[in-house]
């Protein structure tokens, strides 16, 4: 019988725009070898469009709201009204706490490397039950992110990845799933430009080791039957003006605790920023723990100070819950519209404007929610929104940034000059590039690629909110 592998390169932070071009200008032939026999297309990411929980839906079929990972930072108002010291009140990825990633998301969705067999990993933060053998990267990794994180030198991670991809293939072992992440086209487009040559590097590397990966299989006699996949998990833009949230509360009267200044007396709001262009503001000065709508949030937060959030250059939009059942308001310094998603009907409606700018929507299934809104600024919002105010720790109020704004400021070191983490186009749109033609051409979620794989070694996913893509 003939085993049915999978390879999935996920460089991180790939651009859907910078990608084509360099593969225009055939500085990477051997990407450009595997879209000629078979496809390329595009993808929509999930919101919040970052590294960590932007992984989760090509590994588990599912969204960040879902996953109840609603950032690469979260706050859980709930838990923490409950108990200052509670461990499950906030959290940040971006450190030790990166080892609880695993254990918060549900027990009951598996990963691909939980269902696939033979499975390794290279450098992702997503290892729930892979034994340490067949993770790849773990040997060094604190040590290795941590020069590349200070000292800017982003790629030995990658030629240190690539060749432990090799050390083990040589020693002989087999696979049904390698998904190897190689992070530095993003780091390097955060510190220098997405268009800086030391960002071009970055993508070089990763084609340079799918030549050799590929040629080694192809000596072997596997690659003929074997899934390639190589995709990212969001873009990014430049960055020239950054607002820290938390600090613009805590000059309005609503002191914040935020990352890494957790520990404040007496805290009025909570703020968790992720990408740097994602920010969740959860408020705290009221009675009860539960998740604000419209009407409690003008009245705790004031209406005032929230239209001058609005107002802000560096606030594309902010969503929260309306006060109807189902209904999520976009606010925007246009003014507002209104997301509705009631069972399996979802509609855009706008109120005062059209923050998103496509008119009225009204489509019946998530996949025509997808379709209506692939091309426009803002792919695949219907659902988006949808999915993230599934989990309380999206907050009362969902801060989207501009283009060429974050929302973090002080304690962002290095310094970014690139984001990512938004709804819009330049972070949702992502390459998604496979070894096979003549499947569908229907716009596609980096969800489906759970569903895909899964049908590709013949199984099939428990649940998801992806589809297969052949």
């Amino acid at each position: 019988m003939i085993r049915k592998r999978t390879l999935f390169y996920l460089l991180d932070g790939a651009h859907a725009e910078v990608l084509p071009e360099l593969i225009s200008r055939g500085a990477l032939p051997n990407i450009q070898r595997i879209i000629e026999e078979g496809s390329y297309r595009k993808a929509t990411t999930c919101f919040p469009s970052t590294t960590g929980p932007a992984y989760l839906p090509f590994l588990t079929g599912h969204f960040p709201g879902t996953m109840n990972i609603t950032g690469i930072r979260w706050f859980d108002k709930k838990e923490f009204k409950r108990t200052r010291l509670n461990k499950n009140a906030m959290r940040s990825y971006c450190g030790p706490e990166a080892a609880w990633f695993n254990t918060d998301m549900p027990a009951h969705l598996p990963t691909l490397f939980e269902v696939m067999g033979e499975s390794y990993n290279l450098y992702n933060m997503i290892t729930r039950n892979i034994p340490d053998a067949y993770d790849l990267g773990k040997k060094g990794k604190g040590l290795l992110y941590t020069r590349a994180h200070f000292l800017k030198r982003h790629h030995p991670v990658d030629l240190q990845g690539h060749e432990r991809i090799m050390q083990m293939l040589r020693s002989g072992k087999d696979f049904d799933f390698l998904f190897a992440v190689f992070p530095s086209v993003d780091w390097d487009s955060h510190y220098y430009d997405i268009r800086d040559a030391r960002t071009f590097a970055s993508y070089k590397i990763a084609d340079d080791s799918i030549g050799e990966v590929r040629a080694f299989l192809e000596k072997k006699g596997w690659w003929k039957d074997l899934l390639f996949v190589l995709t990212s998990d969001h873009g990014l833009t430049p960055t020239h003006t950054h607002l820290d949230i938390g600090d613009w509360l805590t000059a309005r009267g609503l002191k914040s605790v935020y990352y890494p200044v957790i520990w404040k007396q007496n805290p009025k709001s909570a703020v968790m920023i992720s990408g740097n262009s994602f920010g969740s503001i959860h408020l705290l000065d009221h009675p009860g723990d539960h998740e604000l709508c419209e009407t409690e949030i003008n009245s705790i937060m004031g209406a005032e100070r929230l239209q001058e959030l609005v107002r802000e250059p560096a606030v594309d939009f902010v969503a929260y819950r309306a006060d109807a059942e189902h209904t999520y308001t976009i606010h925007s310094r246009k003014g507002k519209a209104h997301v509705r998603v009631d069972q399996n009907n979802f509609e855009y409606r706008p109120f005062t404007a059209d923050p998103f700018g496509t008119g009225q929507l009204q489509v019946h299934g998530h996949r025509s929610a997808l379709e209506a809104t692939f091309e426009t600024a803002y792919p695949d919002f219907l659902y988006q929104i949808h999915q993230l105010f599934r989990s309380r720790r999206a907050g009362d109020i969902v801060v989207s940034a501009s283009t060429g704004y974050d929302l973090r400021d002080f304690w962002e070191f290095p310094e970014h000059k690139g984001s990512h983490g938004s709804l819009h186009r330049s972070h949702m749109h992502v390459p998604l590039i496979y070894n096979q033609k003549g499947w569908h051409t229907h716009p596609a979620r980096t969800a489906d690629l759970f569903d895909t794989i899964l049908k590709w070694k013949g199984l099939r996913p428990a649940s998801s909110e992806g589809e297969a893509l052949f």
